[in-house]
């Protein structure tokens, strides 16, 4: 069985090249027989090994029709990885699919990120709604990670045996705590309490600042290590954002408490920052329908999570619901993370929960269901 990917990946800063390399080891691992092509987007790069083939090949911002289906036909199935900002709203897509079809080719496309219609930012409120159904209905078989993107899919016709809801994969880290803050030049003692990704205005960042003066309060030796820098795209608010940020650290007397060197964090490093975590914080929301994968690298590493209580952190409620807090409130949040540092049978009660979640939703759990669905038996 020889499998297409269509999708972003590395080194491509990009979530979902990073979730397709996830997919592709854990295959690797589980079957390893299995051939596995991706045609890539220019800017991965190319990779020619026995059973592992990387192609880039194409270009979001071109006619990408011709140049992915030239090289998806030695495929048996061809799995679409998708994401509105790669391929966007127009009708190459779809174009692709119906050719895929007229060629016989065996279609799954795992839709990422879908937008209920009132939150809308294109110009025609329905037009991402739209776009979902259609290469829903194009596809022979749709992945979502999470129950409420099912429940759209639904509600927009889309046949229920079509839809299979398989959880974002989870990689498994076991980071030595102190290990890793001295590899990370961080306090060795003290409580740290971690936001980690690409800083934007919609991160929460400045609440986090709060989060910590209500924690310190109570806990004098908490820690907020900001993990994390611009993105390359940055915008002229980001980099204001940034620079508003470091004046009300210093303004607030935060300089010794507040860990944030400001710089991209590389995949081989990520597991010593959640390694040297006590609590992550997931303080932002918007009302897309998408996991996290940001959330499933805290879990794998066995840390207790605190989120918003939206849509996409909703896998936290498999942990423990008390660990979902309404948006905005600081109170809610820095007493949730006293409650851990402080109420030991808690804590314990989530360490537990979190590694019960983390095994269930490992990658090679998670592949295993891929591998079933690619040969019909799920």
């Amino acid at each position: 069985m020889k499998i297409a990917y269509v999708s972003t990946y590395l080194p491509q800063q990009c979530g979902i090249a990073t979730y397709t390399n996830y997919v592709i080891r854990a295959i690797q691992k589980v079957s390893p027989l299995v051939d596995v092509k991706v045609v890539a987007e220019k800017g991965a790069s190319p990779v020619k090994r026995e059973k592992f083939e990387v192609v880039p090949c194409w270009d979001r911002n071109e006619n990408y029709v011709v140049p992915i289906l030239s090289n998806i036909l030695d495929a048996d199935i061809v799995h679409i990885q998708h994401e509105f900002g790669i391929y966007k709203l127009d009708d190459r897509l779809p174009t692709l699919l119906k050719r895929l079809t007229a060629e016989r080719k065996r279609t799954i496309i795992t839709i990422h990120c879908i937008t209920p219609l009132p939150f809308s930012e294109s110009g025609v409120m329905n037009m991402a709604e739209n776009c979902a159904k259609r290469l829903a209905e194009l596809a022979d078989e749709v992945i979502v990670h999470l129950e409420s993107q099912k429940a759209i899919l639904e509600r927009l016709k889309i046949p229920l045996e079509k839809i299979h809801v398989i959880t974002h994969g989870t990689a498994l880290s076991d980071a030595d705590k102190k290990d890793s803050r001295r590899r990370l030049q961080l306090p060795e003692e003290g409580k740290i309490i971690t936001v980690f990704g690409f800083i934007s205005p919609f991160k929460g960042l400045d609440l986090s600042l709060e989060v910590l003066k209500e924690i310190r309060e109570e806990v004098e030796d908490a820690y907020l290590f900001i993990a994390g820098g611009l993105p390359p795209t940055a915008s002229k608010k980001d980099r204001k954002y940034v620079q508003l940020l470091k004046e009300t650290i210093e303004k607030d007397k935060l300089t010794d408490n507040v860990l944030f060197p400001d710089n991209f964090i590389p995949n081989e490093e990520i597991p010593y920052v959640f390694g040297a975590s006590d609590v992550v914080l997931y303080p932002h929301y918007h009302e897309d329908r998408s996991a996290s994968g940001s959330v499933h690298l805290a879990i794998g590493a066995k840390k207790p999570v605190i989120a918003y209580r939206v849509p996409k952190f909703e896998v936290v409620k498999n942990i423990s619901d008390e660990l979902l807090i309404l948006p905005g409130n600081v109170s809610g949040i820095a007493k949730t993370a006293i409650r851990l540092f402080t109420d030991k049978e808690f804590e314990q009660y989530v360490l537990a929960r979190t590694e019960q979640y983390r095994r269930a939703t490992s990658w090679l759990v998670t592949v295993r269901k891929h591998l079933r669905l690619y040969l019909g038996v799920d």
